[in-house]
């Protein structure tokens, strides 16, 4: 049988490539009159798309968000390019993927850091360029900061561990001191992700009394939120443990934490109806393009563990919801063709009228003409594909060991490695050599940009503090990212 040839999602060589990752971000002109004045870019931490009740979710997590949903455009097919905090928001706000960029969390004491590569252009530095006033509020203190480049091309940054509540205030309090006729903004808001317990015991998501009993119900008698073996390994240390297996986790404790999950869930979307009542008060969303999306979701052992350290949907899928100005008087849409984090920045930019940055397709035509986007692939993680042929969709990962494939139509779990065995790579061999080629062009190409982004610096190897070091470890993240593509 005759295998289909497939072009990559990236529409150009690897030199054009990279030469549009590292345009000047001087020259970009606006669209004649169409392009919006304020543009507004929310990440809500370890979101997963199944969890909200625009996705198919039963319980009321997301009621304000589901509104905003039936008026916008929604991705229903939209990955993270990483299941880790900081690679993936570094993939957002540049549309490089996790290899091009490099960006990647320490994993032991005193290894340095891979901070953003100046010469990668960011989607602020582009804004900020063309005019706009840029503004960023990020809420994960030991990673979102300047330490790692997140604050280049803001007016005004602010990296801390603040709530919702308090952030969204300092948000529109900034912008009721320093109005401006363009605006670009970034806010990150980290309330659903595990809590660190830095403050003592504690339970492992945060709401509200009212919100826990609603969604979580009565705690389970011997349910403390720390280890039953190690008492002050709590909240995020104490899902790590389990994901390790140094604990057991009963049902009746699983279904409390996804529960208390849910609470954290409904209690942000309460704070973002809030900061929606205050911008439609002070008449900005008129004329605001609004984006709102995730950076990885949450697992509750589909796949054996917790926290976000694998590759499976409840980790992969986050949502994405695109509100066009008022006055564009877009109608409602869903899109079904796979998306991803990387599609962001160009397709922002194109919607402002100004010159793309990233090395995968821009959004746009989805967006304002309710068009299907181009198939595309998904590189998560750097070294998983995620797409679909004419057999249908599937995963690929490459390993240091082997390939494991799954067939994610008739196994959406994901739960069977096809090539455990040797019957299906013997029928199937064709299909996995034309998908792996794939996943090793996108490979060898992200790590080409790298190497030429790397090329045009010195000075890279600084160190995380102490300090820094410390509030990541509270809150179970080293090694989060997991094993890595053999380069």
């Amino acid at each position: 049988m005759q295998y289909p040839s497939r072009t990559l999602p990236i529409a150009i060589a690897a030199a054009a490539l990279i030469a549009g990752a590292l345009v000047s971000c001087s020259g970009g002109t606006e669209s004649a009159g169409s392009a919006p004045r304020h543009v507004l870019l929310i990440s809500l931490d370890t979101l997963r798309a199944d969890h909200c009740g625009f996705d198919g979710y039963e319980k009321p997590t997301t009621p304000f968000l589901d509104t905003l949903a039936e008026r916008g455009i929604v991705f229903e097919n939209h990955f993270a390019n990483s299941n880790c905090t900081l690679p993936s928001h570094a993939s957002m706000l540049t549309g490089l993927h996790f290899q091009s960029h490099g960006v990647r969390p320490i994993k032991k004491d005193g290894e340095a850091i891979h901070v953003l590569p100046r010469a990668a252009t960011t989607l602020a530095q582009r804004f900020q360029a063309a005019g706009y006033q840029t503004v960023g509020f990020t809420t994960h203190g030991a990673w979102l900061n300047a330490d790692y480049g997140f604050d280049r091309g803001f007016d005004s940054f602010k990296s801390s561990w603040d709530g919702a509540k308090t952030t969204i205030s300092q948000y529109l309090e900034h912008l009721d001191q320093d109005p401006a006729e363009r605006t670009f903004s970034f806010l990150h808001l980290f309330d659903i992700h595990s809590d660190s317990a830095k403050n003592g015991p504690c339970l492992p998501y945060k709401s509200s009394i009212e919100l826990v009993d609603e969604f979580a119900g009565e705690k389970p008698a011997d349910f403390t939120g720390c280890s039953p073996t190690k008492a002050d390994s709590c909240a995020s240390k104490y899902l790590e443990r389990i994901s390790r297996g140094v604990d057991t986790l009963p049902e009746e404790h699983l279904d409390y934490l996804v529960g208390l999950y849910d609470a954290g869930i409904r209690k942000l979307d309460g704070q973002l109806e809030g900061l929606f009542a205050e911008l439609e008060r002070r008449g900005r969303l008129d004329d605001t393009l609004v984006v709102i999306t995730a950076d990885h979701g949450e697992e509750f052992q589909e796949h054996g563990r917790m926290l976000h350290d694998q590759h499976g949907d409840e980790i992969a899928r986050v949502p994405l919801i695109v509100l066009p100005p008022k006055r564009e008087a877009a109608a409602p849409y869903r899109v079904q063709s796979f998306t991803q984090s990387t599609d962001l920045a160009p397709t922002l930019l194109e919607l402002c009228g100004l010159e793309r940055i990233g090395q995968t397709q821009s959004l746009a035509r989805s967006v304002m003409l309710a068009e299907e986007p181009e198939a595309a692939f998904v590189l998560f993680q750097g070294h998983i594909l995620i797409g679909s042929d004419e057999f249908g969709e599937f995963k690929l990962i490459k390993t240091g060991k082997r390939p494991v494939f799954f067939d994610r139509n008739a196994d959406p779990g994901e739960k069977t490695d096809l090539l455990a065995g040797s019957t299906y790579l013997e029928e199937n061999r064709e299909r996995i050599k034309v998908n792996y080629d794939l996943l090793q062009a996108l490979i060898k190409e992200s790590q080409s940009i790298h190497k030429s982004l790397r090329s045009l610096e010195t000075g890279e190897g600084q160190q995380l503090s102490p300090e820094r070091l410390a509030e990541l470890k509270a809150l179970g993240y080293l090694g989060e990212v997991g094993d890595e593509a053999d380069e």
